[in-house]
């Protein structure tokens, strides 16, 4: 048996990945993400749906619609969630072109709170040197924390 590889751009593979690449697409994948994350805590604490809606003060309904992807993830009720599975909400934004990875967990000196550390990897090697994030210090005047 012989097998032929040949290789060619594909329409339906070009069209795609032009499909991922649009603003509404992310938006989707990123609900999908922090859907999984949250069924995630749920599970791992034992959580039902019914429990999860009680413990946030809203209908099941609600919740249907936060874990279906029907509804609207807001800030205030993400946080709202992550407080009733025992978690917090955790954001950050990533310079286009890079990926950002969660990669280190430390104590901040002053304040004894846990920090986490992201760094940032570009999308192809070659490119500008890589930013990172660490822990600051907090700051013990306004004029610091401005800086």
């Amino acid at each position: 048996m012989n097998i032929k590889v040949v290789k060619k751009k594909s329409p339906l593979a070009d069209a795609f990945a032009k499909s991922i690449a649009t603003v509404e697409a992310q938006v989707e994948l990123r609900k999908l993400e922090i859907v999984e994350e949250l069924l995630q805590f749920m599970k791992r604490e034992g959580i039902s749906r019914s429990e999860l809606a009680e413990r946030m003060g809203v209908g099941p309904s609600r919740i249907t619609a936060m874990l279906n992807g029907t509804s609207n993830l807001t800030i205030d009720t993400l946080v709202r969630a992550g407080h009733a599975v025992g978690a917090e909400l955790a954001q950050t934004f990533v310079p286009q072109g890079h990926k950002g990875h969660w990669v280190v967990t430390s104590k901040v000196q002053a304040s004894k709170e846990n920090c986490i550390t992201v760094h940032f990897t570009p999308k192809k090697l070659g490119q500008a040197r890589t930013p990172s994030f660490g822990t600051k210090q907090p700051a013990t005047h306004d004029a610091d924390a401005a800086a």
